[in-house]
């Protein structure tokens, strides 16, 4: 009995223990497992380099890191550096009146022009503000001369629009100018001076779509016409940044750059302990872990496999998608190519969608914005043709094949990924789901062993023979 309490008060201490050690070592879990990963990665270039040194790990696990170091960093500070560049000049160039010109280009190549959108929007904002005051009720007073203007504006735009319209007929003028009549006579601050502005209202409306030539022909040309205010809007919420939006971003910007600071000083020890002493780590959890020593190996040979093939799989992708649409851009003539194409190896790690979220806009904009439809063309088939055959011929192949993990469970995989740990979930995800696929595989094999068979196989073990 005391036996059994002794062990029951172990297992609670040595669980408490366990909640607080993950709380202390929770913030280190993702810079540790992904020093895991890279020396995984490099396993036999480790190998190499430590008999290279004359056996001497610690020397070669120097040596390691280092060139892990340079290999990531330098790279990515070139890759930021440069993209952050076009960045900045395609923002600089996307000021209000080049954005002005391109949406009438746009509008003309499309057949959306609408020359009369300046009239019907203030003959519209004015009849809505009047109704605004008329609404107020009783205590309404109204501007009396204000209908008469608007009447008047509304005569002068009719008289403007051409006798035949192109597909579709030429709305009469007579409903709206009754209801305006109607307006205006009416006595303001009384029902019938509202019901009769709300009439003007409609009556407009129904004048506006068929001077468009239909409702959705009237949504679509609207659309097309933004204001300068509009514009204002759309390039200030890209591209302008306040005082106090500045100081907040700058902040938030410290307190991530001081986290990645942190995040890459235990990525680097870590590294380089894993190098260094990599082996030793890895004997002593197995003698601290509860598992049949056979498991242990298949378990660790297995996660070992995984991680090759997951971030092989996605980096090998990536790359040959990115160069692919580098120079299906750099032949189409697109700027900012640099960019588009660090966008698009970051995208292409995204199973089934991938880099069509890059190179399907673009072709978009090719055939809509700058009016080039064989460009633009060309540019969607080549993508659909061989950059997404490309992501569905190399990460299949690694993932199922090498890992045996379903594409829908790598989709899972990234996207839950990314949505827990950023952009690195990227490469955790898949790993973490394959890796339960393993466990799960495993606890179903020993849940379906018969147990008179493991008995005979620990009993012929034990009369066999040591030697």
């Amino acid at each position: 009995m005391a036996r059994v309490i002794s062990f029951g008060v172990l297992v609670l201490a040595t669980s408490i223990l366990l909640v607080l050690f993950y709380q202390v070592v929770s913030v280190f879990l993702l810079p540790l497992f992904l020093a895991v990963v890279t020396v995984l990665l490099l396993r036999p270039l480790q190998i190499r380099a430590t008999a290279w040194c004359g056996n001497r790990r610690y020397l070669a696990a120097v040596l390691m890191t280092m060139g892990v170091l340079l290999a990531i960093l330098i790279p990515l500070l070139a890759v930021v550096s440069i993209a952050g560049t076009e960045a900045i000049q395609l923002a600089n160039a996307m000021d209000d009146d080049a954005l002005t010109a391109r949406v009438n280009r746009l509008r003309t190549r499309l057949d959306l022009n609408f020359p009369f959108v300046e009239e019907c929007r203030f003959i519209e904002t004015s009849l809505k503000q009047l109704r605004a005051i008329a609404a107020e009720g009783a205590s309404s007073v109204g501007d009396p001369s204000a209908m008469s203007r608007v009447a008047a504006e509304f005569q002068t735009m009719h008289a403007s629009v051409p006798d035949r319209m192109p597909g579709h007929p030429v709305p009469s003028a007579d409903e709206v100018l009754e209801a305006l009549n109607q307006a205006n006579r009416s006595i303001p601050g009384t029902l019938a001076h509202l019901k009769a502005l709300e009439s003007a209202i409609e009556s407009f409306q129904q004048y506006k779509v068929i001077l468009a030539g239909g409702e959705w022909r009237l949504t679509i040309k609207e659309l097309s016409y933004p204001d300068r205010s509009d514009l204002q809007r759309f390039t200030g919420s890209l591209f302008s940044v306040t005082t106090d939006r500045l100081a907040s971003i700058s902040g938030a910007l410290t307190v991530l750059a001081a986290r990645a600071a942190f995040s890459l000083m235990i990525f680097v020890m870590a590294l380089f302990f894993w190098f260094a002493d990599g082996p030793e780590i890895v004997r002593a959890l197995r003698l601290l872990s509860p598992v049949e020593d056979k498991y242990e190996q298949q378990l660790l040979s297995e996660f070992e496999t995984l991680v090759r093939a997951v971030v092989a799989g996605s980096i090998a992708s990536a790359v040959a998608q990115a160069v692919l649409a580098g120079l299906a851009f750099w032949f189409v003539g697109m700027d900012s190519m640099f960019l588009l194409i660090a966008a698009t190896a970051v995208f292409a790690m995204v199973p089934f969608v991938g880099a069509s979220l890059i190179w399907l806009p673009v072709s978009v904009w090719l055939i809509f914005a700058d009016g080039r439809m064989m460009a633009g063309t060309a540019l969607a088939i080549y993508g659909l043709i061989i950059i997404s055959t490309v992501d569905n011929v190399i990460r299949p192949w690694i993932l199922v094949e090498k890992a045996s993990l379903h594409p829908l469970a790598a989709l899972v995989g990234v996207l839950g990924g990314i949505q827990t740990l950023g952009p690195t979930g990227v490469f955790v995800g898949p790993i973490v789901v394959a890796f339960l696929q393993t466990i799960l595989t495993l606890l179903h094999r020993e849940f379906s062993s018969d147990p008179a068979d493991t008995t005979s196989a620990a009993e012929s073990s034990r009369s066999q023979p040591q030697s």
